[in-house]
């Protein structure tokens, strides 16, 4: 247990040193080291046990709890140090989130990359069945629209595109979704909203909020 602010190495940013420092590939047990891209982390979240970040070149590293393989390695082993997630090296990871059990990121082009449980549907592939790699989700359910804000709750996920649509899956007993009922979805469904353009969404565990614009 760290009880105070503890200083975790991602990067290396000492004056007179090289900007990337190192980053573990693969399992904490018999990792490889290379350099981590990027200068800076400019992005965090934290799940139930497991945190991610992402670097200023769109790298993800993830740590923490592993069993459902939240942390995009492969695996269900837990990252004790701050582990590139490999297989999304190069896409330009932009935005990240993470709910309990699973993580999501939009890569900088709008690509959706969903991994960990999906006891709920709550990454969104159609299916219940657990992700140990990112997924991509199916450009065909955003009907090309491009993704810009993603939230994740306990067991529930949702997103805002640049045209200010709001989509939302997962576990829905409380009403969640905002669709209307307390039926799960497996695939992103677009909440409707009228009177307003959605600009941020945010999931809390149980519940989601939206800040609007009502003047468009």
């Amino acid at each position: 247990m760290v009880s105070s602010p503890h200083l975790i190495p991602c990067i290396e940013s000492a004056a007179g040193k090289d900007r990337s420092s190192t980053f573990h590939q693969g399992s904490s047990v018999g990792a490889q080291v290379s350099k981590v891209p990027g200068s800076y982390v400019k992005e965090i979240a934290c799940g139930g046990r497991h945190s991610a970040v992402v670097t200023d070149a769109g790298a993800l590293l993830t740590f923490g709890w592993g069993l459902y393989g939240q942390c995009g390695q492969g695996n269900n082993a837990d990252q004790l140090r701050p582990t590139l997630v490999p297989s999304l090296l190069g896409t330009g990871v932009g935005k990240i989130a993470a709910g309990l059990w699973h993580t999501l990121c939009v890569t900088e082009d709008g690509q959706i990359y969903a991994f960990g449980g999906n006891q709920f549907g709550q990454l969104g592939t159609g299916s219940d069945q657990t992700e140990t790699s990112p997924r991509q989700l199916e450009a065909s359910r955003f009907e090309n629209k491009r993704s810009s804000i993603v939230s994740c709750g306990a067991r529930h996920s949702a997103l805002l595109t640049d045209d200010g649509q709001v989509f939302a899956w997962g576990w829905n007993k409380y009403g969640q979704l905002g669709l209307g009922d307390s039926i799960d979805r497996n695939i992103p469904c677009q909440v409707p909203i009228t009177g307003c353009r959605p600009r941020n969404v945010a999931c809390g565990w149980w519940h989601t909020l939206l800040i609007v614009d009502k003047s468009v």
